[in-house]
């Protein structure tokens, strides 16, 4: 099976992409340690949940394009 470059650049720039998205989850956290710092115990809360929810969506993101780019990159080569 013959891989195609933009095939593989495709699934390797949404892995890029779905990891990217940890920026979201850092801006977060920067909010929280600035809340924490400041005593602000409602936004602590409210972002601390924003978080926890957050984090599946962003590991289940990063997941299936990690999948993808695996099935389509090292199976590909391993099938030639």
């Amino acid at each position: 099976m013959m891989i195609e470059m933009n095939d593989t650049w495709k699934v390797m720039n949404d892995v890029e992409v779905a990891f990217s998205e940890i920026t979201t989850f850092n801006f977060m956290l920067e909010q929280l340690q600035e809340a924490v710092d400041n005593g602000r115990m409602n936004e602590i809360v409210d972002i601390t949940h924003a978080l926890n929810a957050f984090m599946p969506v962003y590991t289940n993101g990063w997941d299936r394009k990690y999948k993808v780019a695996w099935e389509h990159v090292v199976t590909g080569v391993s099938n030639d």
